[in-house]
């Protein structure tokens, strides 16, 4: 008699257990890698500065004392132009029942020179003053500004000055940036009847370079502006593309 011993295969498995145990270890893994990923993503990507700042817009019908004007009043880090933009926007009527609608805006890039009055040379405004610009050239209250001046070229900390001015300012006037006139234009803003341009601004235009800093932040419209209208001001911080600062800003006379 041969007997016959059979014998039964059996697939070897991993124990239920092991299984949960290994899920589990990959999904820590997994979670850990994508974690590590995240963080290295949230801390390069640049944190966006706070910024207070007055901000003032005038039309006085003539280039002595209208324009843009800002002063900052405090910033959580010195903040360079070169990582800004300001933009404007407004809407109002006219007198006839037409709506009328402007704006501009700068960058500090220096993309945008433009010329500035009916002499000597091109700026990129605002003109910064006071602290947080550069002395390696002496701060000017009049044009030719220095280089270090342009929007772009300095940083913004507390007590930083900005200005943007019409057409008209001349070199002979030490005071035009406060609006006092002591000199003389032969061309510009408000020079031979208020609230308009000569000929030759009225043609400006800002993409081309020739348009004064005043047109090329509030818009080349921007003389029917009148006291009591709103100027809708943004600044932005171009590398977090966060608006800083939006303010509506009621025009002054």
């Amino acid at each position: 008699m041969h007997l016959r011993i059979g014998y039964e295969e059996r697939e070897e498995g991993v124990s239920p257990v092991v299984g949960v145990m290994l899920m589990l270890i990959v999904t820590i893994i997994i979670a850990a890698v994508v974690s590590g990923y995240a963080g290295n993503l949230v801390g390069n990507t640049p944190k966006a500065p706070t910024i207070a700042m007055d901000v003032k817009i005038a039309n006085t019908g003539t280039w002595v004392g209208s324009g843009f004007y800002a002063t900052v009043t405090g910033v959580s880090d010195p903040i360079p132009t070169e990582d800004l933009k300001i933009e404007t926007t407004w809407m109002k009527r006219a007198s006839d029942g037409t709506v009328i609608a402007g704006g501009g805006f700068v960058t500090g890039q220096l993309l945008i020179n433009p010329y500035y009055g009916q002499i000597y040379g091109t700026y990129n405004p605002p003109i910064g003053f006071g602290s947080g610009v550069d002395e390696t050239y002496p701060q000017k209250l009049t044009e030719p500004y220095s280089p270090n001046q342009h929007f772009g070229n300095y940083t913004l900390v507390q007590g930083t000055g900005l200005a943007a001015i019409p057409a008209g300012v001349d070199t002979s006037d030490p005071d035009a940036i406060n609006g006092v006139s002591g000199g003389s234009a032969a061309e510009g803003y408000g020079v031979t009847s208020l609230f308009n341009y000569t000929a030759s601004y009225v043609t400006s235009d800002p993409l081309t370079g020739l348009t004064d800093p005043a047109q090329t932040i509030l818009g080349k419209r921007w003389n029917e502006l009148r006291p009591g209208d709103s100027v809708s001001v943004s600044l932005i911080h171009v590398p977090t593309a966060k608006v800083l600062l939006q303010k509506e800003v009621m025009v002054t006379g």
